[in-house]
């Protein structure tokens, strides 16, 4: 049945769209460094709360579980500060371009990687995405 699930996606994505509308009218003046230690460090006492709450942190136990965790831990770090930086350049219109792209990398990514099927529907709308954000790139010519 889809309803949590659905409702925790829609609470996430309406959040993260407040926080770049925000990033971009509020904190422009700011080193996109500190807004992403700022945020980072938020979202780190948030999780670090709600792991304690709920019995404490459950640590890889294989060193391929350690070095999943220590590469999402730098790109994932790496990526939100360069978004960070770049978005008061680009505006949010700008940046969703690019933010668009990004399930269409992780689709490649989880076959290409982890050998994962796609289904055709996922090509269309890979092939969807794309062409939205080319339409968009040569509108603004």
């Amino acid at each position: 049945q889809i309803g949590s699930g659905v409702a925790f996606a829609l609470t996430a994505s309406a959040t993260f769209g407040l926080a770049l509308v925000y990033t971009q009218h509020e904190t422009a003046g700011l080193d996109g460094r500190v807004r992403t230690f700022s945020s980072m460090s938020l979202v780190g006492v948030l999780a670090v709360a709600v792991a304690i709450s709920q019995g404490g942190f459950h640590l890889p136990n294989a060193p391929a579980g350690w070095w999943g965790l220590g590469m999402l831990t730098f790109l994932y770090g790496t990526a939100f500060t360069i978004l960070f930086t770049v978005l008061p350049r680009l505006g949010v219109v700008g940046n969703s371009a690019i933010m668009n792209v990004e399930p269409v990398f992780a689709l490649t990514l989880a076959w290409a990687l982890l050998d994962q099927a796609i289904a055709p529907i996922q090509l269309v709308g890979a092939a969807l995405v794309v062409g939205a954000v080319m339409w968009l790139g040569l509108r603004k010519r």
